[in-house]
């Protein structure tokens, strides 16, 4: 393994080369605060003092949460190599203890090392993870990511052996409670079985929403990933950012960092358990949502559980792929993209309402802060990232506090509820003409640049959406 660990530190040589350096000397132009992270940075970089990545990350971390922020990609670069570099030391720490441990796995002398290796490990991880979020290159981090990995691995072949081979899985039906009742004269058109040449013809040109029906039915993770305890099993270790809370509710909502793990056994089995058992939980029920995140850059083994669909080749091909796993009731609100996009189910059942571009006038699009003219939903996001913030924090446990979330409004967002419309407040919508689709495993939708759309999951659910 002492290979891995050389690779890793000249990758680090790299990223100095690459930026790392330059971004020192740009922080050392910013006053005492960016000096003082200029000086971690190049301890990071060096490799000594032991430690400096860490405090780095967390020197850039606490200007992004000053008020001022990031206003350089300097701070992001020392976050992430800072990060990088932590889960360098920690991941070599835990490959010793393990070796120390190995030599007496008898003695509580070993069993001590034993814990200090996991948590050498959870830290070493978690750092991988955090440069990932925080957009971190993502082949570069896949290589941090790799060696602890392997780590992680080699100390839980044990408890695979012993693991539950019990599965829990997302139901293939909708629940008669959550089932949506389509207006036939609202129903988004079908096109099942068509072309590429087809598509592009009849929906692509003319920026025309359609539903493509099964298309991806045959993945493997259609069967693989609807399996809570494999996907728990299999990447529970990994740490992934959260949206909790209802959307709606901007008292309670917030931002985390938590293990998949613990994700899937606070979260989505209690959930699952509730729609099993026909129990409506209302507005009680626990609501967290991996939204719109590049788990599959993050987990790269992911990607041979699905292919890219043809259609999209279209215009190039896909350009980016995005998961979003949560529990029923998780929402995004009525929102326009820039890019096509198309967005499909692996496991569970959601609910899409679209309108087209011409129903812009009626669906009060946001000029300002949404404190000051909204209704719905609670904050704005981006228009990466409908609802999105752009706030990660560091830390040093496995679930990670993100602070208050900062959801920026760019104008993208309806201010209707579009499923609960306050007519007397947003009277042009009754004029909006919506398309609706409930969409199963294996079934797509094509949402073209600039439609509106809102979806909410029926049940537990996982989705990808593939930008093209």
């Amino acid at each position: 393994m002492a290979s891995s660990w050389d690779d890793l530190r000249a990758t680090l040589a790299s990223l100095a080369d690459a930026f790392g350096n330059q971004a020192v000397k740009e922080l050392e132009a910013e006053g005492e605060v960016g000096a003082n992270a200029a000086r971690e940075l190049a301890g990071a970089i060096a490799g000594e003092p032991r430690g400096a990545g860490r405090r780095a990350a967390e020197a850039a971390w606490a200007r992004l949460q000053d008020g001022v922020g990031w206003t350089t990609p300097a701070w992001r670069e020392c976050y992430v190599i800072g990060q990088l570099r932590e889960a360098t030391e920690a991941g070599e720490d835990a490959e010793s203890a393990e070796d120390a441990a190995a030599d007496d796995e008898k003695g509580t002398e070993g069993e001590g090392r034993e814990g200090t290796r996991g948590a050498l490990l959870k830290r070493a991880m978690l750092a991988v993870d955090m440069a990932h979020i925080m957009g971190g290159p993502g082949e570069i981090v896949q290589r941090f990511g790799r060696a602890i990995e392997t780590l992680v691995r080699r100390d839980r072949e044990g408890d695979a052996k012993d693991a539950a081979k019990d599965e829990v899985l997302i139901p293939d039906v909708v629940p008669s409670r959550a089932a949506v009742r389509i207006d036939p004269a609202h129903a988004l058109e079908r096109a099942e079985g068509i072309t590429a040449k087809e598509f592009k013809r009849n929906y692509f040109n003319p920026d025309k929403p359609v539903c493509l029906g099964n298309i991806g039915g045959a993945w493997p993770a259609v069967g693989k990933w609807r399996d809570l305890r494999w996907m728990a099993r299999a990447h529970g270790h990994r740490n992934v950012p959260l949206e909790v809370g209802a959307y709606d509710d901007a008292a309670n909502w917030k931002e985390e960092v938590m293990l998949l793990s613990s994700f899937i056994d606070e979260y989505l089995m209690p959930g699952l358990a509730k729609e099993l058992s026909g129990v409506d939980e209302g507005k009680s029920r626990r609501i967290a949502y991996l939204a719109q995140h590049q788990l599959f850059e993050q987990i790269p083994e992911l990607l041979g559980d699905f292919d890219n669909p043809a259609v999209c080749d279209v215009a190039g091909g896909v350009q980016r792929v995005n998961a979003w796993i949560g529990t029923a009731g998780t929402v995004t609100p009525c929102h326009f993209d820039s890019y096509d996009n198309l967005l499909g189910q692996v496991a569970g059942y959601k609910f899409v309402r679209l309108y087209s571009e011409d129903d812009s006038p009626f669906l009060y699009r946001h000029q300002g802060a949404w404190a000051e003219n909204r209704s719905w939903p609670a904050e704005a996001g981006d228009d990466s990232n409908p609802g999105g913030s752009t706030n990660r924090h560091t830390g040093d446990g496995a679930r990670v506090s993100m602070g208050k979330p900062r959801r920026d409004a760019q104008g993208n967002i309806s201010r209707v509820d579009v499923e609960h419309p306050d007519l007397a407040k947003f009277p042009l919508f009754s004029k909006a003409k919506h398309m609706d689709v409930v969409l199963g495993p294996g079934e797509f939708v094509y949402i073209p640049a600039r439609c509106w759309h809102y979806v909410r999951a029926l049940t537990t659910s996982v989705s990808l959406n593939f930008l093209f």
